[in-house]
């Protein structure tokens, strides 16, 4: 199995060290990209990751794809055009959106998503001192099932996860166990 990782910022790169981490015990790939954080992808490649050439080689070429991005504006970027994540998600099943704001146009991007891909926002909050200790909360909105499927891999990087199901109104606690 591939994982991509887009966005290795403060919080990025710790949290994509610790899925390279997880990924080297479970015998995946990870695949990262920064179009401006070459010292960080340098370092993970360093560490075992591969390098994406692009958005589009890191959604073309996985099945899970996180993202942490800067802003709003920056995901809707990196999501839209021919470059971008829903036009290479060929073989892509879901798309975790990591960055620590609401997203008010997160369902413009779901509607135009292919039908079998399950788009996740799902953002963290802490300092980069948790990312390094994967101690980061998340409130990730979905369904139980999801934080159930991925839940081990989540658990690398999130100590605590609010899922708010897209039907109801009110959240469910779930402690995520230690890693």
């Amino acid at each position: 199995m591939d994982i991509g990782f887009i966005g290795l910022g403060k919080l990025g790169e710790p949290v994509a060290q610790r899925i390279l981490t997880w990924c080297q015990t479970h015998g995946c790939r990870l695949y990262v990209y920064d179009a401006t954080q070459r010292e960080a992808m340098a370092r993970l490649k360093a560490s075992g990751a591969r390098e994406g050439i692009d958005t589009a080689s890191i959604a073309g070429r996985c099945t899970i794809l996180f993202s942490l991005l800067p802003g709003p504006e920056d995901v809707m970027a990196e999501g839209l055009g021919e470059n971008g994540i829903l036009h290479n998600a060929e073989g892509l099943d879901i798309w975790f959106e990591l960055s620590p704001f609401q997203n008010v146009r997160w369902d413009a991007l779901r509607e135009q998503a292919p039908p079998d891909l399950v788009l996740v926002d799902a953002p963290v909050s802490g300092d980069v001192s948790l990312a390094e200790s994967g101690q980061l909360s998340m409130a990730l909105e979905g369904a139980e099932p999801i934080l159930q499927r991925y839940q081990d891999l989540l658990s690398t990087f999130v100590s605590r996860c609010k899922v708010t199901e897209m039907a109801k109104t009110s959240p469910s606690f779930f402690k995520l166990p230690d890693s």
